[in-house]
């Protein structure tokens, strides 16, 4: 704010060079600017009264913890220059200049007031960020607590009706259904997290094969259609512009892919409502769009879709649970896969439509894959090979130890127990069995201690029992960790006892299989 012919003079100058000026007449006028986004003030002295100082001072001191509002003051000898400098230095953001100025310096010292205030702006948008985060963690924590609650109390609540044995035998069965259903939402919620966990630290590795995403895709719409069926949603599918491609990737983390916008749209889609599912080449990328009828999605919410944790709905009366990670699971993956997602919606009730694009590999070859495994259904002749074997849990949880022992124990395998790698080791050396399973984080010593020290026993006293790692560490790192350790493999908790009793048969030396099953 000079004052007179002076003023007009340095905005004149400043727009000059590019820098956006403005006079202002009145000292309220420049007080005004201030909240308004000044980037910096201009004042000569003489427009700087004693009364006007302390309005100047109470208005800078008012400002957001982030600002500090360079202010450049046109002084006209030293002694005004020190009576500012000490009025003024201790409060405010201040830069004396002494008249007269050369026009270099004037721009020079202006351009660094506005270098100053740029980076007192990107401070403010790193705070508005980590409040934003602070907030998004609350919620989270909040929904997480609610989510991993909710099954719970159905949970603990049939165990105790249960207890009573008061039940009939039908009512017995629904209560095995809840608690079975409410568990493995929880296992899917702890799962989401801890690969979410793995994505952020780049810890998730995944498989590099030619694979037919058709395939993928008919066997999550199977996967998915029953939910569909029970609210009268129509499923279709539609591949008349889609040829067999091969498409370079991991056919499991696809399926997860598919499966999750497919479980989404089913669960957004009121009842009687439709998804398609449309596949199509295009240029040198598949595509896969799903779309459905359901609920849409506000536009102001559209760019954070894809983010972790973000929910359209994150209020407590929301009708629709979960964590709001699985669209970034889906991006995530896709990503990985070198390949894009976008969603589109018209707003509330107009639908959503998710379209994915898939570079096709260089190679010829289609993967023969089924685009993913169901859980296995144990036959006759698994059940025959596995009755009478002999195997050592190593288990330090008592409840995990017992619920194993007794699937075991359904299908007539001879279990040994021990709570530690300790005792393991000695009943090893005392009666090798046909096959180990250890859990890995044991007491003391570790699953991987307790396999590395029985690889180094001579093979009649136990060196060869072959071993099944069973373990909540569920990473590639972990099954690695696992394999070179002396495992031959690696079963993830919680534990699909299907998969185990499968594994068991595979693993257990021919030799010790009955004769009339081999």
């Amino acid at each position: 704010m000079p004052t007179g012919r002076d003023a007009e003079l340095v905005r004149s100058t400043l727009q000059g060079v590019g820098i956006d000026a403005r006079a202002c007449e009145k000292f309220d006028e420049l007080i005004a600017s201030i909240p308004k986004g000044a980037g910096a003030l201009l004042l000569a002295e003489e427009a700087v009264e004693p009364q006007a100082l302390d309005q100047l001072i109470k208005a800078l001191e008012t400002q957001p913890v982030w600002s500090d509002l360079p202010v450049i003051v046109f002084s006209s000898h030293n002694r005004n220059a020190e009576f500012l400098s000490e009025t003024l230095g201790g409060r405010i953001n201040v830069t004396i200049v002494e008249r007269p100025i050369r026009i270099t310096m004037l721009v020079s010292a202006v351009r660094g007031a506005l270098r100053a205030r740029q980076r007192q702006y990107q401070a403010r948008d790193l705070l508005d960020q980590l409040e934003e985060a602070d907030k998004q963690k609350d919620l989270f924590l909040a929904t997480l607590s609610h989510e991993l609650r909710t099954p719970l109390n159905s949970i603990v609540g049939w165990i105790q009706i249960l207890r009573t044995r008061k039940l009939d035998p039908a009512d017995v069965e629904r209560a095995i259904e809840v608690i079975e259903r409410n568990a493995k939402g929880q296992s899917e919620m702890i799962s989401d997290i801890l690969f979410v966990s793995r994505i952020i630290t780049g810890k998730l590795e995944i498989k590099h094969e030619p694979i037919d995403v058709g395939n993928i895709v008919d066997l999550a719409v199977e996967m998915i259609r029953p939910s569909a069926d029970a609210k009268n949603i129509l499923l279709s599918v539609d591949s008349s512009e889609y040829e067999p491609v091969p498409v370079e990737g991991d056919s499991e983390r696809l399926q997860q892919v598919f499966l999750n916008l497919l479980t989404n749209a089913v669960k957004f889609t009121p009842e009687e409502g439709r998804v398609d599912i449309g596949l199509k080449r295009e240029g040198s990328n598949v595509t896969i769009q799903v779309s459905d009828s359901g609920q849409g999605i506000d536009r102001q919410f559209l760019p954070y879709v894809f983010e972790r944790f973000r929910q359209a709905d994150s209020t407590y009366t929301r009708r629709i649970g979960g964590l709001g990670l699985g669209l970034a699971i889906v991006r995530h993956l896709v990503e990985l896969h070198g390949g894009s997602v976008a969603v589109y919606s018209a707003g509330k009730d107009q639908g959503s439509i998710f379209k994915i694009s898939l570079p096709v590999a260089d190679s010829k070859l289609l993967a023969r894959t089924n685009g993913g495994s169901r859980t296995p259904v144990i036959s006759q002749e698994i059940q025959r090979k596995i009755k009478g074997m002999k195997i050592l849990l190593v288990e330090d949880d008592k409840d995990s130890r017992e619920m194993l022992e007794m699937v075991l124990a359904l299908y007539g395998v001879d279990v040994e127990s021990a709570e530690s790698a300790r005792e393991a080791y000695e009943k090893i050396r005392a009666a090798p069995p046909e096959v180990l399973v250890s859990d890995i984080g044991l007491p003391g010593e570790d699953g991987y201690d307790l396999i590395r020290k029985v690889r180094i026993l001579p093979s009649k006293a136990g060196g060869d029992v072959p071993a099944i790692a069973l373990t909540g560490y569920v990473s590639v790192q972990d099954r690695n960790l696992a394999l070179d350790a002396g495992f031959q493999d690696h079963v993830p908790k919680p534990v699909n006892p299907n998969l185990l009793l499968e594994l068991l048969v595979k693993l257990r030396p021919r030799q010790k299989i009955p004769a009339e099953v081999v």
